[in-house]
């Protein structure tokens, strides 16, 4: 597991275009229910648009050679993963059958992302490439200083993606070309979540920086109790999200200030988990064996649940149920509002990858090479 001390996206859905497309009979690039970026959406909150039963069965799994550390992104029931030793897996959502397979030398360690019909990743060697999302055909390429360990975001036709060089690059969708850098002095690791023209940056500098995604220019930035990677989750004028010291972060962001913060004080370890967060429920997982949920407005411990093994996986919340994967290869579902568990399958292995849920089903990968599906009747 490639892990540092610090390490620990724009949902396209246009109504118009995918009625056209229904009646054209051309399937939609991108629907509601669909999980696009690393964290599900553009402001990074880890919900699904979809349900599953509450005990979900295994619909398929596929074993392929190489670890699965990224999470997997979905649409049009299609899901595109890429593996450790550098192998991009464009399998049917339906069966895990795959589409196509493009290889390149360095792994992936980070979530590809899917709009306008491509997918964009990023590489190990600093290589960001787009894709056509039919064939794998690479489209154009993008070399950064430094390895990708988040998938890139989206807003309007720009896409942004961050660098262990400590670099925020925004480049043309379309053709790559590179539109501005924001840099610090300190890997950025966190998927950049973006909300009102504004991207939201967790840095390893111990600050939380907000920058203007027209101009590339810093808008206000906050010190930090310690460094992080962890993506920031963006509801309601306000961002959540963990520190390698423990703490967990309330931010509000017009004007930029700390809401509050909670940290456990007997288990009080690093948070690498990015959080799920609601109205109702802010959800993250720890290095302390546990999954804790907070109340949004105050910061209040509504429940813990134990984990007996460190959570690096990003929990996801789906309607009143909430979705973690442990580095001892379990993966839970919980009750939402009292923490109660619902439902568990011992996978074996470890989980890093998080949860991507679309069309009623959860998809997974193990670093042990196996891509699981899980779903049902609801």
């Amino acid at each position: 597991m490639r892990i540092c001390l610090c390490i620990f996206f724009s949902r396209y859905f246009l109504i118009g275009s995918a009625a056209i497309g229904v009646l054209l009979g051309i399937l939609p690039w991108s629907h509601a229910e669909d999980w696009p970026v690393g964290r599900g959406d553009a402001q990074g909150t880890g919900v699904a648009q979809s349900r599953l039963p509450d005990s979900p069965k295994l619909l398929w799994k596929r074993k392929f050679t190489s670890g699965l550390e990224a999470t997997a992104v979905i649409a049009g029931k299609m899901i595109y993963l890429g593996d450790v030793d550098g192998t991009l897996h464009a399998v049917q959502l339906t069966d895990g059958k795959t589409v196509w397979e493009k290889s390149q030398e360095a792994g992936y360690l980070a979530a590809a992302g899917v709009h306008n019909g491509r997918v964009y990743i990023g590489d190990y060697d600093g290589v960001f490439r787009c894709m056509d999302g039919k064939t794998g055909d690479i489209l154009w390429s993008f070399q950064a200083g430094a390895e990708y360990y988040a998938g890139p975001n989206f807003h309007d036709n720009r896409v942004l993606l961050t660098c262990e060089d400590g670099s925020l690059y925004c480049l043309d969708a379309a053709t790559g070309e590179k539109q501005w850098v924001f840099s610090i002095s300190a890997p950025l690791r966190c998927l950049p979540t973006i909300t009102n023209d504004r991207a939201a940056l967790a840095g390893c500098d111990s600050r939380l920086h907000l920058i203007d995604i027209s101009s590339g220019h810093e808008v206000d930035s906050v010190e930090l109790d310690s460094q992080t990677g962890s993506t920031p989750a963006m509801v309601a004028g306000r961002t959540f999200f963990g520190t390698e010291s423990g703490t967990f972060y309330c931010l509000e962001l017009d004007p930029l200030s700390v809401a509050w913060t909670y940290h456990d004080p007997q288990r009080r370890q690093p948070i690498r988990s990015a959080a799920a967060a609601t109205e109702r429920w802010v959800i993250f997982g720890s290095q302390a064996k546990q999954v804790v949920a907070l109340d949004p407005k105050s910061g209040d411990l509504k429940w813990k649940f134990p984990t007996n093994s460190r959570v690096d996986s990003s929990p996801v919340i789906a309607g009143n149920h909430v979705y973690f994967a442990t580095a001892r290869g379990r993966l839970f579902s919980v009750d939402a509002t009292t923490g109660k568990e619902i439902w568990h399958y011992d996978a074996g292995g470890s989980f890093l990858a998080s949860p991507a849920i679309a069309s009623n089903q959860l998809v997974i990968g193990n670093d042990d090479g196996t891509l699981y599906c899980f779903g049902g009747s609801l």
